[in-house]
């Protein structure tokens, strides 16, 4: 199995009282590392962890270079009266314990015991909040709040979501949800198979179509084959596998991380193809401007048809004055009344053509103002 994360980590998958995770880790980390990442995710302090591999109890100079690619089991370890090699401990000091850890492993799940099944169903995957529309989900079965998505892939990447580099390595998936009244056993948002009706929970097998997003359940595949998407009827992609199985089983885990793999081989060169096409093209119609109109160059705009009515000048907009332009305005054209000096300042040359009161009074002269100081 290939590593999800990048070359320089090392990655294990873990099983154990919860549902089953992949860990990466720097190969250098010890045991100590390991427990503390599984703490993180499952809730289950370091002390209480008793780690093997192989049927082998892990000792503290183990490094996960040497767990590269293997899986370990997580079991609750045995505190107080011996069971940490103090004395031998009796058989009312381990059920004692016992009881003890099974309150703290209820008290870990909220005390529901289908919270593991209804989790992944209704918690984001990377900040176990609430669910909320639009929802994405990854191709190992993750379902995420978008805004959660954007945050961590532009900022801190976590170990165990390596595989998300992108938005498009995510899909946002198109959720049915019902109008009914919620029984006993429904998901708590409504959403169910848009074909069967069957609520989305832990106790059946979903699918989400890679192309387009849609959740069906298994029935639904079943029932209408899988050539077609049963919700949209969209044609499925069989080189890509497009149906990805959410909240899957650890034995199906490392088959769906492999598919995983595969399709995004596949998608990885049809975007090289698409970009040596596109690189060609542009070529081919830099080379040839013939070629350019054949690809689908933008053709020049039919020339308007001539027409004999005239067309009128456009209409000038009225200045809206203020206040103080008006009252200006107002005391110019007094003084242009009351005095016949002030108001030729204004005249232009049309003026004194058409007028020819003014064109013949002696103290105005036609010719330009320029050559009034030599007459």
């Amino acid at each position: 199995l290939g590593k999800m994360a990048s070359s320089s980590l090392a990655q294990v998958f873990v099983e154990g009282p919860f549902e089953s995770t992949i860990v990466a880790l720097e190969p250098s980390a010890g045991l100590e590392g390991l427990k503390g990442s599984i703490a993180r995710q499952t809730g289950i302090p370091e002390e209480l962890q008793r780690i093997t591999c192989g049927g082998k109890v892990l000792s503290q100079a183990t490094s996960m270079g040497e767990l590269d690619n293997s899986t370990v089991v997580v079991a609750l370890r045995v505190l107080g009266g011996g069971g940490d090699g103090g004395s031998i401990p009796g058989r009312m000091d381990l059920v004692k314990t016992a009881k003890t850890h099974t309150w703290l492993l209820k008290a870990a799940t909220r005390e529901d015991p289908s919270f593991q099944m209804n989790a992944p169903w209704t918690m984001c995957a990377l900040t176990n909040e609430k669910l909320a529309q639009p929802v994405y989900a990854d191709q190992l079965g993750h379902l995420f709040n978008k805004e959660a998505l954007l945050k961590y892939i532009l900022g801190e990447k976590k170990a165990h979501f390596t595989h998300i580099k992108a938005m498009r390595d995510a899909v946002e998936v198109k959720i049915t949800v019902s109008k009914a009244k919620s029984e006993p056993g429904d998901h708590p948002l409504g959403w169910v198979c848009p074909v069967t009706g069957k609520p989305v929970n832990g106790k059946r097998r979903f699918y989400v179509v890679w192309g387009c997003g849609c959740l069906v359940s298994k029935e639904a595949v079943t029932q209408l084959g899988s050539k077609n998407c049963p919700r949209c009827t969209r044609e499925l992609d069989p080189e890509l596998d497009e149906l990805i199985l959410m909240s899957p089983p650890t034995d199906e885990l490392k088959a769906q991380y492999q598919q995983m793999k595969t399709r995004n081989a596949v998608l990885k060169e049809r975007r090289k193809a698409a970009k040596r096409l596109k690189k060609a093209s542009k070529a081919k119609a830099k080379a040839d401007p013939e070629a350019k109109s054949a690809m689908g160059a933008p053709l020049p705009k039919k020339a308007a048809a001539k027409t004999d009515k005239k067309i009128a000048p456009p209409k000038k907009k009225k200045r809206h004055l203020s206040a103080v332009q008006r009252e200006i305005q107002e005391n110019l054209k007094k003084a242009k009344k009351q005095s016949k000096v002030f108001s030729s300042i204004f005249l232009t040359k049309r003026d004194f053509e058409n007028d020819e009161r003014v064109a013949s009074t002696s103290f105005i002269s036609t010719k330009p103002r320029s050559m009034n100081a030599l007459v």
